[in-house]
């Protein structure tokens, strides 16, 4: 039987980046509040789970050197995702997996063959369940005929790319929501993929109800015991102590309109972004007449830069 191929490149990953040098990360400021300023403004709903690195969907083509793209993997796995924030009456659920992996070599039993270092592919949508997005970056696919590069083929040993797939939906709704994509490249003789489909659920898994068996325990006698005497009993007096309120510092970036700028307005914004009805005022940080994730990051710079 032959040994499956994300197998057999189990031993070529060890030491190997995890990551494209290309898209290592970088230090930014902005990057490294936004947890902080998620803890201030959003109730968390749980800590986020962490997941183990599973097979991802490997990508090759159907002849050397050409034919229809393809990529091997099990489409029937239900993939699950996480809850990770709620906004507002919906609730955030995020998965990073499955991710995009390329053949280093031939393989025979998939009937792929790898493509060359430098070949760039795309993933373009052909339908999505609304509520469900997929984000590479600063670029988010959430309808039909939504596309972007994905990534370009290497020579490392177990590259890959990770998009992260979201699913924002009313709070307390569950249930199983999918996306139908193909994959593409603008390199010369090869042609697209076929349509896959991926489906991702934010059910939370059931959890087994472990019950106790009954024992049988000995009957209690009744003693009777001599009542306390009664003791005087001190009442304290609460003294009221006034709180020092702090004072917001009036900023332009004030989404909620309530004149000033502060941890509320970030929660604000968020909505916002996600295309919720709201206040506006000054969401509009960069001025493109548009609320982005740029004004969040601006917005972050101005909370923390003001603390």
């Amino acid at each position: 039987m032959p040994v499956p191929y994300w197998l057999r490149l189990k031993s070529k990953r060890r030491g190997a980046p995890s990551a494209h040098p290309d898209t290592a990360p970088r230090c930014n400021l902005a990057r490294y509040l936004v947890p902080v300023a998620m803890s201030i403004a959003l109730p968390l709903l749980s800590p986020q789970q962490t997941q183990a690195h599973g097979p991802e969907m490997l990508l090759g083509s159907t002849a050397a050197n050409g034919g229809a793209l393809g990529l091997s993997y099990d489409f029937s796995t239900l993939n699950s995702v996480t809850p990770t924030v709620s906004i507002g009456g919906l609730t955030l659920s995020t998965s990073v997996f499955p991710g995009f992996e390329w053949l280093q070599e031939d393989a025979p039993d998939l009937d792929l063959f790898a493509l060359k270092s430098g070949t760039p592919f795309s993933m373009q949508v052909v339908s999505i369940d609304a509520g469900l997005s997929i984000k590479f970056g600063s670029v988010t696919l959430k309808a039909a005929g939504d596309s972007t590069v994905v990534g370009t083929t290497t020579r490392i040993p177990g590259d890959h790319v990770h998009p992260e797939w979201q699913l924002l939906l009313p709070d307390a709704v569950t249930g199983t929501y999918r996306v139908s994509f193909r994959v593409t490249t603008s390199a010369r003789g090869f042609s697209q993929s076929p349509v896959y489909t991926l489906a991702f659920s934010n059910a939370p898994e059931p959890t087994a109800t472990v019950t106790a068996s009954a024992t049988a325990t000995p009957s209690a006698t009744l003693t009777t015991a001599p009542s306390p005497s009664p003791t005087e009993t001190a009442t304290s007096v609460a003294t009221d102590t006034a709180t020092p309120t702090p004072t917001p510092i009036p900023l332009l970036a004030d989404a909620n309109c309530d004149g000033i700028a502060t941890a509320a307005d970030f929660t604000a914004m968020v909505k916002l972004a996600w295309g919720q009805a709201g206040a506006v005022c000054g969401a509009d940080i960069d001025g493109d007449g548009k609320i982005t994730d740029s004004d969040l990051t601006l917005l972050l710079d101005v909370l923390f830069l003001a603390l």
